[in-house]
């Protein structure tokens, strides 16, 4: 039997899909196991096809894989969608009193458990998927009393009884599987441990690290993936003595986030890629005012509505370009759940340290997906604060002219003004978003406008010089294949080792999360034979980048099909472009 268990509930729409599949995976990160999950879920309320996949181990697990043992199918379309990953030993857990027939391979053990009916005798109907739940633990040796903990964080404000028909609806259905069946030939058993986990996605890892940077105003409207984020500070940022605001679209979120930084908070919105088209024009503003303010891009596919609820990359070249003018910004792409927390934190440092626009560019595949973390991963005493050139009463005075007027916009030799926050003395200024001088006021004339545009790209270049623009680096050092990624598709790389190191093919892999600035990675990339960039999208973003700064051509990995990269199947693709001629010049 592998080490790691695969388990995947699937069904319609609004059948309580998501909130099955979080159960199940708290109750396995209580038990001490890693826990990885994956969602497949269509972009409406009600209908279509909609699966929450887990893997778990007690080793670390990073990605998913082309596996499934045990299967919850609500639907004939369930098992349909997943026909290619069931394996003589997998075991589909389906309701027979239901309209349907279902249909399993032979080599698949096909057990039938009246769900619907077992969960009117534990108190309704609803509670169907609790049933299935309990069914699985019997299946796999799992104690059923895990699901406990995790059925009374999910129900405990609905009341005790709720909580207690539930426990009901899970012993239920696994003394149900354990009366009618014996599964014992299957050889599944689940291993707990005393390990205590964090079990977070990338929203909520966004969303921690903002309070933890000190963000203490938020303004967004909801839009999927990015929802989740103001979901998480929603009740959290308040205990802080921050505040949440939905705003009425993404046009008044942003430019109330632009208000509460302009008031000396630190800010934050977060949105997706066509909230990012509506956000642009006041991006230009927050970079000519030289504002510091975090924006939140999780990516999904487009263009326009495109596929909201599936995975893509396909914003790098908006937040590396996009807006009117010529707008200096940095761009850090977090790679992992847990660096969607600790890039976060850099964010709000880098938005005030050099008063510019910070993306944090995420992707649905990061902000949905679950997954266990050592707690010490979130250890806040190594959360720093860098307000920047933030001046006090007593700072003030070094930065007023001659009239006693305070250079909000001084011209620096590293590009980087003052700051004062509403309420300093002599610290009153304006901005505009129209060009100014150092007071703030408009002007035209030509001298003061290369003067600020070269003041505020200045603080770029001094941002190269002064940070760590560093990348995380997997595998063989020494190999002459090298494989560049950026954002969620580290995980699958670094468990793509394995099968390519079965495959006797040694690889490097360099994971950047910094898009702009960015590493040089010229060097790295003469130094190989091979030079292949991974990404979520069909034109080669990254790889355009990559090109662009080596002086050089790249083989390329694109997906687009809406789902993540799996580790097996991103090893078999590297090996394919090992074999392949270097796209002419």
């Amino acid at each position: 039997m592998a080490e790691d268990l695969n388990w995947a509930v699937g069904g319609e729409a609004g059948d309580g899909i998501d909130s099955t599949g979080k159960i199940f995976a708290q109750a396995l990160s209580r038990a001490g196991r890693h826990v990885f999950t994956s969602k497949d879920f269509a972009s409406r309320i009600r209908g279509g096809y909609t699966a929450y996949k887990i893997r778990t181990s007690v080793e670390d697990v990073q990605s998913v894989v082309d596996r499934l043992d045990i299967l919850v199918a609500l639907t004939q379309r369930t098992i349909d969608e997943n026909l290619d990953e069931l394996h003589d030993g997998s075991a589909v857990i389906y309701d027979g009193e239901r309209s349907w027939e279902a249909e399993i391979p032979d080599e698949v053990e096909a057990v039938d458990v009246p769900l619907k009916s077992i969960a009117e005798d534990a108190g309704g109907a609803i509670m169907r998927n609790i049933v299935a739940l309990g069914a699985a633990c019997e299946i796999t040796g799992f104690d059923v009393e895990y699901l406990d903990e995790a059925l009374e964080k999910r129900f405990g404000g609905k009341g005790s009884k709720i909580v207690e028909n539930n426990k009901e609806a899970a012993r239920l259905g696994q003394e149900y599987v354990q009366e009618h069946y014996d599964l014992d030939h299957l050889g599944y058993n689940v291993e707990t441990t005393d390990n205590d986990y964090v079990l977070l996605n990338g929203d909520e890892a966004i969303g921690m690290g903002a309070i933890a940077a000190g963000c203490r105003f938020y303004a967004g409207y909801p839009i999927t993936p990015a929802t989740n984020v103001m979901e998480y500070l929603t009740g959290r940022i308040e205990d802080y003595g921050g505040h949440v605001v939905q705003a009425e679209d993404e046009l008044s979120a942003i430019n109330m986030a632009l208000g509460g930084a302009r008031a000396g908070a630190r800010s934050m919105t977060a949105t997706s890629g066509p909230g990012i088209d509506l956000m642009t024009e006041t991006f230009g503003l927050i970079a000519t005012s030289e504002t510091p303010l975090v924006i939140v891009d999780v990516m999904r596919s487009g263009p326009s509505t495109g596929m909201p609820t599936k995975q893509e990359q396909g914003d790098l070249n908006m937040t590396l370009y996009g807006g009117h003018g010529e707008i200096p910004r940095f761009v850090v792409a977090p790679t992992t759940i847990a660096e969607c927390f600790w890039k976060t934190v850099e964010a709000f440092n880098y938005a005030e340290k050099y008063q510019t626009p910070v993306y944090v560019v995420s992707d649905l595949a990061l902000a949905v997906t679950e997954q266990t973390f050592e707690p010490d991963v979130f250890d806040m005493d190594d959360v720093e604060i860098d307000r920047g050139k933030l001046v006090d009463d007593d700072e003030v005075d070094e930065w007023l002219d001659a009239q006693g007027r305070f250079r909000a916009h001084a011209v620096t030799d590293d590009g980087i003004s003052p700051r004062a926050k509403p309420g300093t003395v002599d610290g009153a200024h304006m901005s505009t978003g129209l060009e100014h001088d150092e007071l703030g006021r408009r002007t035209e004339e030509e001298d003061e406008r290369v003067q600020q545009v070269d003041k505020r790209y200045r603080k770029v270049e001094t941002a190269q010089n002064e940070e760590d623009w560093d990348y995380r680096e997997f595998g063989d050092e020494d190999a002459d294949n090298l494989v560049i990624s950026w954002g969620s598709n580290e995980g699958a790389l670094i468990e793509a080792l394995d099968y390519l190191e079965d495959d006797g093919v040694d690889v490097r892999v360099i994971s950047v999360p910094y898009i702009f600035p960015r590493p040089d990675l010229s060097d790295e990339i003469e130094a190989a034979e091979e030079t292949i960039v991974v990404e979520c999208n069909a034109t080669g973003q990254f790889a355009d980048v990559i090109e662009h700064d080596a002086l050089t051509r790249v083989k390329r990995i694109n997906k687009y099909t809406g789902v993540r990269f799996k580790a097996d199947e991103l090893a078999e693709q590297i090996v394919d472009q090992l074999s392949e001629e270097v796209p002419a010049q």
